[in-house]
Formats: structure tokens, C-alpha cells, sequence
């Protein structure tokens, strides 16, 4: 299997619950595809204007294709989430998000052709990035990493990816 085609298959599981968009640049870097989603959960009594309570929960997912994955295209990624993605995206240039934000993922996923340096593998695994707002009452945005190496058919992330790696894993990817 190429890249392009796992490239492809993603996008098609992803689309029928996120808004995808098809190459997406940040600060002229630009990522194969960044894909959005967000749900609200609420409980009301009797009307809806009598709300009990309301949690927005939002991902924001940014997939690249490479032909191998170094440091530095881990290093990249982490400046974007901290410069970029956190600060625009989820706080939308604000302080702190909305008042009824719950947690916002920011995933990165990339697929390798030919694999995947040693120093990079280690920085997979210590890759972390987490954010709480206001002691947590609005909430907390943390950064997931997913790495397909489709030359050892192997599924790689952070400690925050845990359930993404599982599930990709059952759906057989490999």
C-alpha cells in the first residue's frame, strides 16, 4: 500500500464526520489534508432554554504523507501546535476558549513510505503537549501523534494517541 492510497482511505473514514480540507497551509508549510470536527452534548429540562449544562468538545486532525519521518518533521509539528493550532484554533485568539469548551484534540498523523529514524522513534514516544484553561473549568487541549510506517507495517504515537493506535489496530489497517 502507498502512502497516498492510506492517505486516501483516512480521508474517506474521516469525512463523514469531519470537514475536510485538501491541502491546508500553515505559515507555508503545508499539510496533505486538516480535517475538523466538533460535537456538543447538552441536558435540558422540559425547553431548551432551561440548559442544564453543555460541553463542546472539538479535534482538529492534520495528516502528512512523507517518505521518511525525521526529528525535525516532529519538531515542525510542535511549533505548529504552539504557535499555530492551539492559539488560532482553539482559543481562536483569545485567552482562554468558550465558556462551555471541554477538551479539544490536536492530532497529528503522519504516514512514512520508508520509514522512520531511531531519533525520531524517540521522540514519538516523548512527544507531549497538553493545556489546561482557567484550572480546567473550560477545559484542556492536548496534542496526539500518529505515525503509519507502512515499510514495517507498524502503528506508532505518543502516550496521548493510546486509544487511536488501538483502534486503528483492530480496524486492520495493517
Amino acid at each position: 500500500m502507498t502512502g497516498r492510497k492510506l492517505l486516501e482511505q483516512l480521508l474517506d473514514s474521516y469525512q463523514s464526520s469531519y470537514d475536510i480540507a485538501k491541502p491546508f497551509d500553515i505559515n507555508g508549510e503545508v499539510y496533505d489534508a486538516y480535517a475538523s470536527f466538533n460535537v456538543t452534548s447538552a441536558k435540558y429540562v422540559l425547553i431548551k432554554k432551561a440548559e442544564l449544562w453543555r460541553a463542546d468538545c472539538f479535534e482538529h486532525t492534520f495528516f502528512r504523507c512523507v517518505e521518511h519521518l525525521t526529528r525535525n518533521d516532529l519538531t515542525l509539528f510542535r511549533r505548529h501546535v504552539t504557535d499555530f493550532i492551539e492559539p488560532e484554533l482553539v482559543r481562536r485568539g483569545r485567552k482562554n476558549p468558550e465558556k462551555n469548551h471541554m477538551y479539544t484534540f490536536m492530532t497529528g498523523i503522519f504516514i512514512c513510505e520508508k520509514g522512520i529514524s531511531e531519533d525520531a522513534r524517540k521522540e514519538i514516544r516523548k512527544f507531549k503537549f497538553t493545556r489546561n484553561y482557567l484550572f480546567n473549568i473550560r477545559g484542556y487541549s492536548e496534542a496526539r501523534l500518529l505515525v503509519f510506517d507502512l515499510e514495517n507495517h507498524k502503528t506508532l504515537g505518543n502516550a496521548a494517541a493510546k486509544d487511536l493506535i488501538k483502534g486503528y489496530n483492530r480496524a486492520g489497517i495493517f
